[in-house]
């Protein structure tokens, strides 16, 4: 069955908005309720479930790879976009760990064992393989070589925030900026060396996406297209208010529930 909804998707490179078809290609119940999920450079979907476990899925929702975790724990960040491996934080542990494209695990890091970390709650993978940490004890945000345990960078988030109570829920670096989520003072914007930007008056985002130069995420039922360089927004209502996660590759929009993934395709 295809469920036509017309919408009005704002395309970043031209001023004014224009309607789309989305077409409703498949619907997929999930083998593990969703907690968080990322997306590839070739459509594949990672979905991670709160006992640790990773499914991939394809384009299509066709099932993939699983993965299994030795001790229970759920990842905090899982970031799928390099494709051929991907990264996992566990803030409970205060480790991190890569899979391959068939999510086979590799060892298990540590940021103690660095000694350039105090207490991590977030952390991401960078374009260049090293770290993002933001460390929460010294309110900091680090770029770390794991090949030399150094850091490379040291922001004093202090000096940036506005607002000093903070919420950080969210961190993605992409275009060689990285995104940090802070429910208290926006998404603030720091450059591929750790040097503030920007804060960008997006707020309560726990968790985002991007396609092309929008950053998009769900809110209040709706989908959210935040243009991060020109900074037009648009807000679309969902076809669905249970839908918790949006990602979008090629002509593809991956809605999920906790439960189901439903695919769709703008014509």
């Amino acid at each position: 069955m295809k469920l036509k909804l017309t919408l009005f998707i704002l395309i970043f490179s031209h001023p004014l908005a224009y309607t789309q078809d989305w077409k409703k290609l498949e619907s997929v119940t999930l083998k593990n309720p969703a907690n968080l999920v990322s997306i590839d450079r070739q459509s594949n979907l990672y979905v991670s479930s709160l006992n640790g476990s990773i499914d991939k899925y394809n384009s299509n929702g066709e099932f993939q790879s699983h993965y299994s975790p030795t001790k229970r724990s759920t990842p905090r960040i899982i970031e799928a976009w390099q494709g051929l491996r991907v990264f996992a934080f566990y803030k409970d542990f205060q480790e991190y760990s890569f899979f391959n494209r068939f999510l086979v695990e590799s060892e298990r890091y540590k940021f103690g064992n660095q000694q350039v970390v105090s207490n991590s709650s977030l952390s991401t993978i960078a374009a260049d393989n090293n770290i993002w940490v933001l460390d929460a004890q010294a309110l900091s945000l680090k770029k770390v070589d794991t090949n030399n345990n150094e850091v490379i960078s040291d922001t004093n988030l202090n000096l940036v925030l506005k607002n000093k109570n903070h919420d950080f829920s969210y961190i993605r670096e992409y275009q060689n900026l990285l995104f940090i989520s802070d429910n208290k003072n926006g998404v603030l914007v720091f450059d591929n060396i750790g040097n503030y930007l920007e804060t960008l008056p997006l707020f309560g985002l726990n968790f985002f996406s991007f396609k092309d130069s929008a950053l998009i995420s769900i809110q209040n039922g709706n989908v959210l297209y935040f243009d991060i360089y020109t900074k037009q927004k648009k807000e679309v209502s969902l076809p669905d208010p249970s839908y918790t996660f949006v990602l979008m590759e090629n002509k593809r929009v991956f809605l999920f529930t906790s439960t189901t993934l439903d695919i769709f395709e703008i014509n």
